[in-house]
C-alpha cells in the first residue's frame, strides 16, 4: 500500500516461508506508514528464472538497491517522492538488508533485521528440519503444474481438501524447492504451544519455494559493516536457524543473546544498535500469538529513532 506520505517503509519476504501481512497492517492502519512489500525473485508475479545460476541473493540485492532509489528519486511509477525509507527484511530478507546498507549506508535511514543474527553455525540444523524437496512435487496442483479435472486440492496434510477452491498453478520448473511437510515447518517456525494451529495449515498450505542459488549465497554476509544509522535487531527467543532454539544460550555471562553480538558487525552505529528478544516465539515471529508484541518493540524503535510517518 502506497500514498504520498513522507514516510516510506518496506518488507520483504523470507524465502521459506510467506510474509503474514499483519505486520504491514499495523504499520499502515496504527502507525500510518507507507508501505511497499518486496517480492523476492521467482515469487509473486516474477517470472521464474533458472534457479541454480541466477536466482540469487546478490542480483535480488541489486534489485532492491534500484528499487529503494526509485523511490528516493521520485521515479517509481505513480508515487510521490519519498524523503525517508525504512527497510524491514526477515530471516533471508534480513540478510539482504544488512548486505545492502553495507554497500551503500545512504539507501536506508534505519533497518530492522528480524529473525536473524550473525551466528551461521545453526542454518545446517535448520536445512535437515526443513528436509527440502522438488516444490513442484511437493504441491503439484499449486506449485507445479498439474490441472485436476474436479475442484479439489490438498491440504497442508497431504489428503485432498474437496471444500477448497481450485488453483491456478504456478508452474514452478525443477529446481524450486519447499520444505517437506506440514511438520518439517512446524520444527523450524512454530514453537509448540504459542501458536495457533491455523496459523501453521495455513502457513504450510500457502508456502513459497527457495532456490539452491538463494541458499548457497545465504551466507555471503560481510562481518563488519559501514552503516551507520538506526539498527534494530528482533529474534524469536526459540528461533532454530539463528539461535539453535535458544537465543540466551550464549555461553557467554558478557553476552546478553546471540542476537546481541550482531552490534560488533555495526561499528559506526553506536548507541544506535538494539537487539531485542521476543519470548515464546519461533522463527516465525508473525505466527506466534504475541505477534502484537513484536509489532510494537519495531515501531516504537522506529518512532524513538526520528523515523515515526509524518
Amino acid at each position: 500500500m502506497l500514498d504520498s506520505s513522507d514516510q516510506y517503509f518496506s518488507y520483504w519476504d523470507s524465502p521459506y516461508n510467506n510474509f503474514n501481512y499483519s505486520y504491514v497492517n499495523t504499520a499502515v492502519d496504527q502507525y500510518k506508514y507507507s508501505t511497499l512489500a518486496i517480492d523476492r525473485l521467482g515469487i509473486g508475479n516474477s517470472s521464474h528464472g533458472e534457479p541454480l545460476n541466477e536466482i540469487q541473493a546478490p542480483i535480488e540485492i541489486a534489485a532492491i538497491a534500484a528499487l529503494t532509489k526509485m523511490l528516493r528519486d521520485g521515479t517509481f511509477p505513480g508515487v510521490k517522492q519519498i524523503k525517508k525509507v525504512v527497510h524491514i527484511g526477515h530471516s533471508f530478507g534480513s540478510g539482504q538488508t544488512y548486505n545492502l546498507v553495507n554497500m551503500d549506508p545512504s539507501s536506508s535511514d534505519g533497518i530492522v533485521l528480524t529473525g536473524f543474527s550473525g551466528n551461521g553455525s545453526f542454518v545446517p540444523v535448520f536445512g535437515a528440519g526443513a528436509n527440502f524437496v522438488q516444490a513442484n512435487d511437493n504441491q503439484p496442483f499449486r506449485l507445479g503444474s498439474k490441472i485436476m479435472g474436479y475442484s479439489s486440492v490438498t491440504n497442508a496434510y497431504g489428503a485432498l481438501d474437496y471444500d477448497a477452491a481450485l488453483p491456478t498453478p504456478l508452474n514452478y520448473p525443477n529446481g524450486y524447492l519447499a520444505n517437506a511437510n506440514i511438520n518439517s515447518n512446524q520444527y523450524n517456525f512454530f514453537l509448540p504451544k504459542f501458536f495457533d494451529l491455523g496459523a501453521l495449515v495455513a502457513g504450510e498450505q500457502t508456502k513459497q519455494p527457495v532456490t539452491p542459488g538463494e541458499l548457497l549465497t545465504l551466507g555471503s554476509v560481510p562481518m563488519m559493516n559501514a552503516y551507520a544509522g538506526p539498527v534494530l535487531v528482533i529474534t524469536g527467543q526459540n528461533d532454530v536457524p539463528f539461535c539453535g532454539g535458544n537465543c540466551l544460550a550464549t555461553g557467554d555471562p558478557m553476552l546478553a543473546s546471540i542476537p546481541a553480538a550482531v552490534k560488533k558487525s555495526f561499528p559506526n552505529a553506536g548507541d544506535n544498535f538494539e537487539a531485542y528478544i521476543q519470548p515464546n516465539t519461533g522463527h516465525g515471529l508473525n505466527f506466534h500469538y504475541n505477534q502484537t508484541g513484536t509489532y510494537d518493540v519495531i515501531n516504537c524503535f522506529l518512532n524513538g529513532k526520528g523515523l515515526a510517518s509524518s
